[in-house]
């Protein structure tokens, strides 16, 4: 295992929680892998706790906590699939 990310996932929310590697920018390539991984299963809402110059560079962005907070109900309330 070279790198990799874990989180939570509930309905169509992703919670990143953490990232690792074992060789040089794994971690990266596993993100960006995870976020294709979640848009063809129908996820809506990825929260990466922390933007950061990567996060940035994948389309995160800082949004209103009002904003985010309807964002993540309507997610949480969205089904997805798991094949």
């Amino acid at each position: 295992l070279a790198g990799g990310v874990f989180g939570i996932a509930i309905n169509g929310f992703f919670a990143g929680e953490s990232m690792f590697f074992r060789v040089r920018d794994a971690s990266k390539v596993a993100l960006a892998c995870l976020l294709e991984h979640l848009q063809r299963r129908g996820y809506t809402l990825f929260d990466p706790q922390v933007v950061t110059p990567l996060t940035t560079s994948l389309g995160a962005v800082e949004i209103p906590r009002a904003e985010y907070l309807e964002r993540l109900r309507r997610a949480l309330e969205w089904p997805v699939t798991f094949a």
